[in-house]
């Protein structure tokens, strides 16, 4: 059994929730709310605090050898996706002030609009990765565990879909008329295609 659920377990059976768990070893509840979600271990100190707390022994709490070794390589991942998304949104923030500074100066007020968005969406697609880390605990600490990638996906749409208005309401904003433009050219072209294969069964 791994570590968050033998803490769930012990701290169901005392009866006590997060925040008195928390009060009662001097830790925040998010950390509580972390391990019951299966996303880190206690220190040294903490899981003394614990054993303490629920009169058992520290060995008692920790996971099995396969379950640890899984939840290490399972954090590891996480570190890997937060620096790539990190980098990516640098890198995407960089290029931005580049291009609007340098060649395009409709888009300078929009700059910050622009990367909001980016890192909504960003964040979004880490998770609907699985990923619950980047949702905040206060918004998560009654997931359970079977219920958890449902949730990153859902939540992870949604960032997604925020994101990309944010994003797509300072390109509107930024190129209204360029937009209008391109918009009205591609609906004409598309009802004159459609005349054409229609009516004339082919362009030429």
């Amino acid at each position: 059994m791994e570590f968050s659920e033998k803490l769930k377990i012990l701290r169901a059976e005392k009866g006590v929730s997060q925040a008195k768990l928390a009060e009662s070893i001097h830790i925040s509840r998010s950390a509580i709310a972390k391990w019951e979600n299966g996303l880190g271990l206690p220190s040294e100190d903490s899981l003394k605090l614990l054993a303490e707390y629920f009169g058992v022994t520290k060995e008692d709490l920790l996971p099995d050898k396969a379950g640890e070794e899984t939840l290490v390589s399972k954090n590891k991942i996480i570190d890997k996706q937060k620096q790539l998304i990190v980098g990516l949104l640098l890198g995407v923030c960089l290029g931005l002030f580049v291009l609007a500074y340098a060649f395009i100066e409709s888009l300078r007020e929009y700059l910050l609009m622009i990367a909001l968005g980016i890192m909504i969406i960003a964040l979004g697609i880490f998770n609907i990765r699985g990923n619950i880390a980047s949702i905040h605990w206060y918004n998560r600490r009654k997931v359970s565990k079977e219920e958890q990638k449902p949730y990153c996906r859902v939540m992870g749409i949604g960032s997604v879909i925020i994101g990309a208005g944010i994003a797509c309401s300072a390109f509107v904003q930024a190129f209204a008329n360029e937009i209008l433009s391109l918009i009205s050219i591609a609906v004409g072209l598309v009802l004159m295609l459609y005349a054409q294969f229609r009516y004339n069964k082919g362009i030429f």
